[in-house]
């Protein structure tokens, strides 16, 4: 705690403020802002919020079919700090954040915290010899801060006013347009410890992707995506328009997605997806198994990867997004992607997830298909060679938000790898959502039947 405290006053001399924070299990940031004289009791005691905050809705509503609000009287627990998570929120170093994480009575990371079950998942693969390496990419839009009739607008380009008249795909004028709110993103990032890496313009107008350096800490690689969503906002809204990692802000353009690409290592430094016919990738054994048990759960894993209304309409033929089970090698229409690489960097993409997913969930269950499917050697099915979205594979797959629901809250692996209780504090908050979202009576409903 000492060495702790020495450092961080010599690092930000001229603190005021702290922000302590941490992802629900939406993915969206809570917690608290304390003055600088609280650091101290931070770093050795923590501070207290409810368990009930990992049982909230998108609104912010505490559902009490969790069982973590009444139930328990609202029950508080200690949140400690990530040692290695602080950081500055402005040039001088005036006010700073750090992340916080949820422990149990006996000082162990709590099973209810998504961060927490991140970490069990990875000690268990740890335990089969199994060591991941994982590299983010998130994709948002750019948008203005204002709605049109409550809906969102594309974010005027600042040399004219006016919005991107076309989809720039890899664009490099489309993205001078908005250089200096992406750069101002990056630099940022990096300061906040987030190994930014390329930037790019997507398909979408207005939509850029930002990569995150590959990690051998998947906890750390989840943390620095969970930042970045943070960051990119804050960056915006300083450059006077708004963020958004909604999975399809726009009917008429490509959604966002949240790709992870993965690679799984032993202690000895080799790579177990280039383990025996390193030219080959199609036939290791390996990385067929972690494609099958990755096909395999994908319905399972649904309610995680696609969470709320809005992801769901981003799950569509011929927009970037997966529809189905399928996998390849360097083919983007595929779920489970085997990008074009040497034999070191042999590694599957995971692209169904959203972009609005909670990072600690989306990584746990992506890194537990795998081992599942290692651990059973579970066959995948057949290599798509051509277009995924020709003949899509989407057999035992759910097809609406409510059958997604259904199956993660009944799943046997589900319940195995993030615990019987978080299984239904999740369930129960995106049902909770889900019915919330149906009752309303939209615009278009008075448009059409009145």
């Amino acid at each position: 705690m000492a060495q702790l405290l020495e450092t961080l006053a010599k690092t930000f001399p001229h603190m005021e403020t702290i922000t302590a924070m941490f992802a629900d299990s939406n993915g969206i940031m809570r917690g608290k802002l304390l003055p600088a004289d609280a650091l101290p009791k931070l770093i050795k005691e923590g501070i207290l919020l409810p368990a009930s905050v990992f049982g909230t809705d998108a609104t912010g509503e505490s559902v009490a079919e969790t069982g973590l609000v009444w139930d328990t009287g609202d029950r508080d627990f200690t949140f400690m700090p990530v040692p290695d998570s602080f950081h500055a929120l402005d040039d001088a170093g005036r006010s700073i954040a750090c992340l916080i994480q949820m422990m149990d009575t006996d000082g162990t990371p709590h099973h209810l915290d998504p961060r927490g079950i991140l970490g069990q998942v990875i000690t268990r693969m740890n335990d089969m010899g199994i060591y991941p390496v994982v590299a983010p990419e998130l994709e948002f839009y750019l948008i203005d801060r204002s709605l049109d009739n409550g809906m969102g607008q594309y974010a005027p380009i600042p040399m004219t006013g006016e919005s991107q008249p076309t989809n720039q795909i890899y664009g490099i004028e489309a993205y001078d347009e908005f250089s200096d709110v992406v750069n101002d993103i990056h630099r940022t990032c990096l300061t906040a410890g987030v190994k930014a890496d390329t930037a790019i313009t997507e398909y979408g107008r207005g939509q850029y992707e930002i990569n995150i350096l590959h990690n051998t800490d998947a906890l750390r690689a989840a943390d620095e995506a969970a930042l970045l969503r943070y960051h990119t906002r804050r960056v915006a809204r300083r450059h006077g328009i708004d963020a958004t990692f909604m999975g399809k802000p726009f009917a008429d353009d490509t959604g966002s997605g949240f790709h992870l690409h993965v690679s799984l290592w032993d202690d000895k430094g080799n790579n177990l997806m280039a383990e025996q016919n390193g030219a080959d990738p199609v036939s290791e054994p390996t990385l067929q198994h972690a494609v099958g048990g990755l096909a395999q759960h994908l319905a399972d894993c649904f309610a995680v990867f696609a969470p709320n209304a809005n992801a769901w309409r981003r799950i569509a033929p011929g927009h970037y997004a997966p529809v189905d089970k399928s996998w390849g090698m360097n083919n983007r229409t595929v779920n489970f992607r085997i990008p074009e690489s040497g034999k070191s960097a042999r590694r599957i993409e995971h692209r169904a997830a959203s972009s609005d997913i909670n990072p600690y969930l989306t990584t746990a269950l992506i890194l537990a298909a795998m081992a599942d499917g290692i651990k059973n050697r579970i066959t995948p099915p057949d290599m798509t060679i051509k277009n995924a979205y020709d003949a899509p594979n989407r057999e035992g797959l759910p097809s609406t938000w409510a059958e997604a629901n259904q199956m993660f809250s009944q799943s046997a692996f589900i319940k195995s790898w993030l615990g019987a209780e978080y299984t239904h504090v999740y369930s129960a908050t995106k049902e909770y959502e889900r019915l919330t979202f149906d009752k309303t009576i939209t615009q278009l409903e008075w448009q059409w039947y009145r």
